[in-house]
């Protein structure tokens, strides 16, 4: 699985104890799984780096050892390396590397930057920065809260999802050049429709990020903000509640639907078939028969009840057209010789019976 570094509390600058010419950082600092519920294993190096626009420093290491909850680091900075607008990257990359979204590069640890600042006095916000880079070098940033809620968190299954796409473009993208509409369900952060968003750049792309957390839609809108001008895409932040799905409406029609780790909660998953049904047929009658939305799911596979979404979305007419697997980069499992976690990828669309 893909362990995360999170940082529990905003970074501090403080300049009590310092040199004249130097300022402390003081961050506590976890790295946990994607739901939080267990600690990154073994023992690990993590570094910091300052980037400006007059170039990158390098400080370090710290230690992560094994059994460990939380770090927390203190590190002393030159006060002439925070003159500029500057980021912070505590990674375990001693190279500093931007994380990959390639599928099979993926790193088992995923670093985490703070917004951009300047000088000592900066106060950063409460969140925590993904930054990726895509295909031919471009670069996405996810930002997630730094809170417990882990519906604003990127998820295993969403990054598997995203590296997966990239991959596949065929699989996705249209042919005849037209606009076409992208629909995420239970979007959280908008990782995955962002990423598509990104490989459809030249192809005039709609967006729309939905989800029932007020919250979430406001992480997904200040994500898609950001990435607007890289993309050019058209996007739309939107509540879609599952329980009546009636309610939402669109001018659209989309073409692809995704959701990501959406089955977990076995209670949701009836209501899920039964708006991916609604979605479907909307956009088959709204065009008037002219697209038929292709559904791709990702999922990690926590208990054997998570098999009535299958059972359900066969009973409701659907059929799986295509499916794969993702194993997760994990280093410590590779090391202990343990299997890795794996995330499936499930590709459904509802056939166009003759004569409907």
């Amino acid at each position: 699985m893909v362990h995360y570094i999170r940082l529990l509390k905003p970074p501090v600058f403080n300049k009590e104890n310092c040199p004249p010419d130097q300022v402390r950082l003081s961050v506590v600092i976890a790295i946990t799984t994607d739901l939080g519920d267990a600690f990154y294993p073994g023992e690990l190096s993590l570094f910091l780096g300052v980037f400006t626009h007059a170039g990158t420093l390098r400080l370090g290491p710290a230690t992560w050892k094994a059994g460990t909850r939380c770090l927390k680091w203190h590190i002393n900075i030159k006060l002439q390396h925070l003159a500029s607008r500057a980021r912070l990257l505590f990674t375990c990359s001693d190279s500093l590397e931007t994380d990959s979204l390639e599928l099979g590069n993926v790193p088992s640890v995923l670093g985490a930057w703070t917004d951009e600042f300047t000088g000592p006095k900066a106060v950063f916000d409460d969140i925590v920065l993904r930054r990726f880079v895509l295909q031919k070098g471009r670069e996405l940033d996810i930002c997630e809260d730094n809170g417990e809620s882990i519906a604003r968190h990127i998820w295993d299954a969403a990054i598997a999802l995203a590296a997966w796409l990239l991959k596949h473009k065929a699989k996705v993208q249209q042919a005849d050049g037209k606009q076409h509409c992208i629909l995420e369900l239970g979007s959280g952060c908008g990782l995955v429709g962002l990423v598509l968003a990104s490989m459809s750049q030249n192809q005039n792309c709609r967006l729309i990020l939905t989800d029932l957390d007020d919250e979430s839609l406001r992480l997904a809108q200040y994500n898609a903000r950001g990435s607007r001008e890289a993309f050019n895409s058209v996007w739309q932040c939107c509540t879609l509640d599952w329980r009546e799905p009636q309610k939402f409406s669109t001018d659209q029609h989309p073409v692809l639907i995704v959701a990501s780790d959406c089955i977990y909660n076995v209670d949701n998953i009836p209501d899920l078939v039964r708006t991916f049904s609604y979605l479907v047929r909307q956009s088959r009658e709204s065009s008037k028969g002219a697209v038929n939305p292709k559904i791709i799911v990702s999922t990690k596979r926590r208990h054997p009840s998570e098999e009535m979404f299958f059972e359900l979305m066969t009973k409701a007419g659907f059929e799986q057209s295509d499916q794969d697997k993702v194993p997760l980069s994990d280093q410590w499992r590779e090391k202990a010789g343990q299997d890795l976690d794996v995330v499936s990828i499930h590709v459904f669309v509802l056939p166009v019976k003759v004569g409907s």
